[in-house]
């Protein structure tokens, strides 16, 4: 029997949270997954609580590291940042946008959940709006265009919209105009 990390158990629980919901996280289908008795699993978090708290400061962790980059407080090219965002998310690169839809979606079931998520949607809004502070934007414009671009983006994916990259490659030029005030 292979010996199983903290890891393996924490990615099977999010490949169980995208494909069935916070309901499908338990001990005992990580554990059937994994191959293993549910003992070694509480020598890792000790209890479901404590994955389930693990996996949202991961789904935090993975889903806001590339935003974190892409608008560091040392970048001042707007253009560029703002290009890269829009390829993060037109690319399907360095974000999650499953496993952030089967947050949102335990969210609107917990409280307690919900807050956490506001929490990370207003530092990524902050990131974005420094985004647009670069792009040249003051003030409440730049916090107004960081918000409208975030929850244009949260609202593509709870949505569910499909198109093609190709199809979203032809509209971001346009995107950017809405969005940025202009093209580049």
């Amino acid at each position: 029997m292979v010996k199983r990390v903290r890891q393996d158990w924490l990615e099977i629980a999010r490949e169980m949270l995208i494909s069935g919901g916070v309901e499908a996280v338990t001990v005992q289908s990580i554990s059937q997954r994994l191959g293993v008795t549910r003992g070694g699993f509480y020598g890792y978090f000790g209890s479901r609580d404590a994955l389930l708290e693990r996996l949202l400061k991961d789904w935090q962790e993975v889903n806001t590291r590339a935003l974190r980059r892409i608008a560091a407080r040392d970048r001042k090219d707007g253009e560029a940042q703002f290009k890269e965002l829009i390829e993060m998310w037109v690319e399907d690169e360095d974000y999650n946008s499953q496993y952030d839809s089967a947050v949102r979606d335990w969210a609107r079931r917990s409280p307690e959940v919900a807050r956490k998520v506001h929490k990370v949607d207003d530092e990524r809004i902050d990131l974005i709006e420094n985004i647009f502070r670069n792009l040249g934007f003051k003030g409440t414009e730049a916090h107004v265009r960081a918000r409208i671009t975030y929850y244009h983006q949260v609202g593509y994916y709870a949505l569910a919209v499909h198109e093609t990259r190709p199809a979203r490659r032809r509209l971001s030029p346009t995107y950017t105009l809405i969005l940025a005030g202009r093209q580049f």
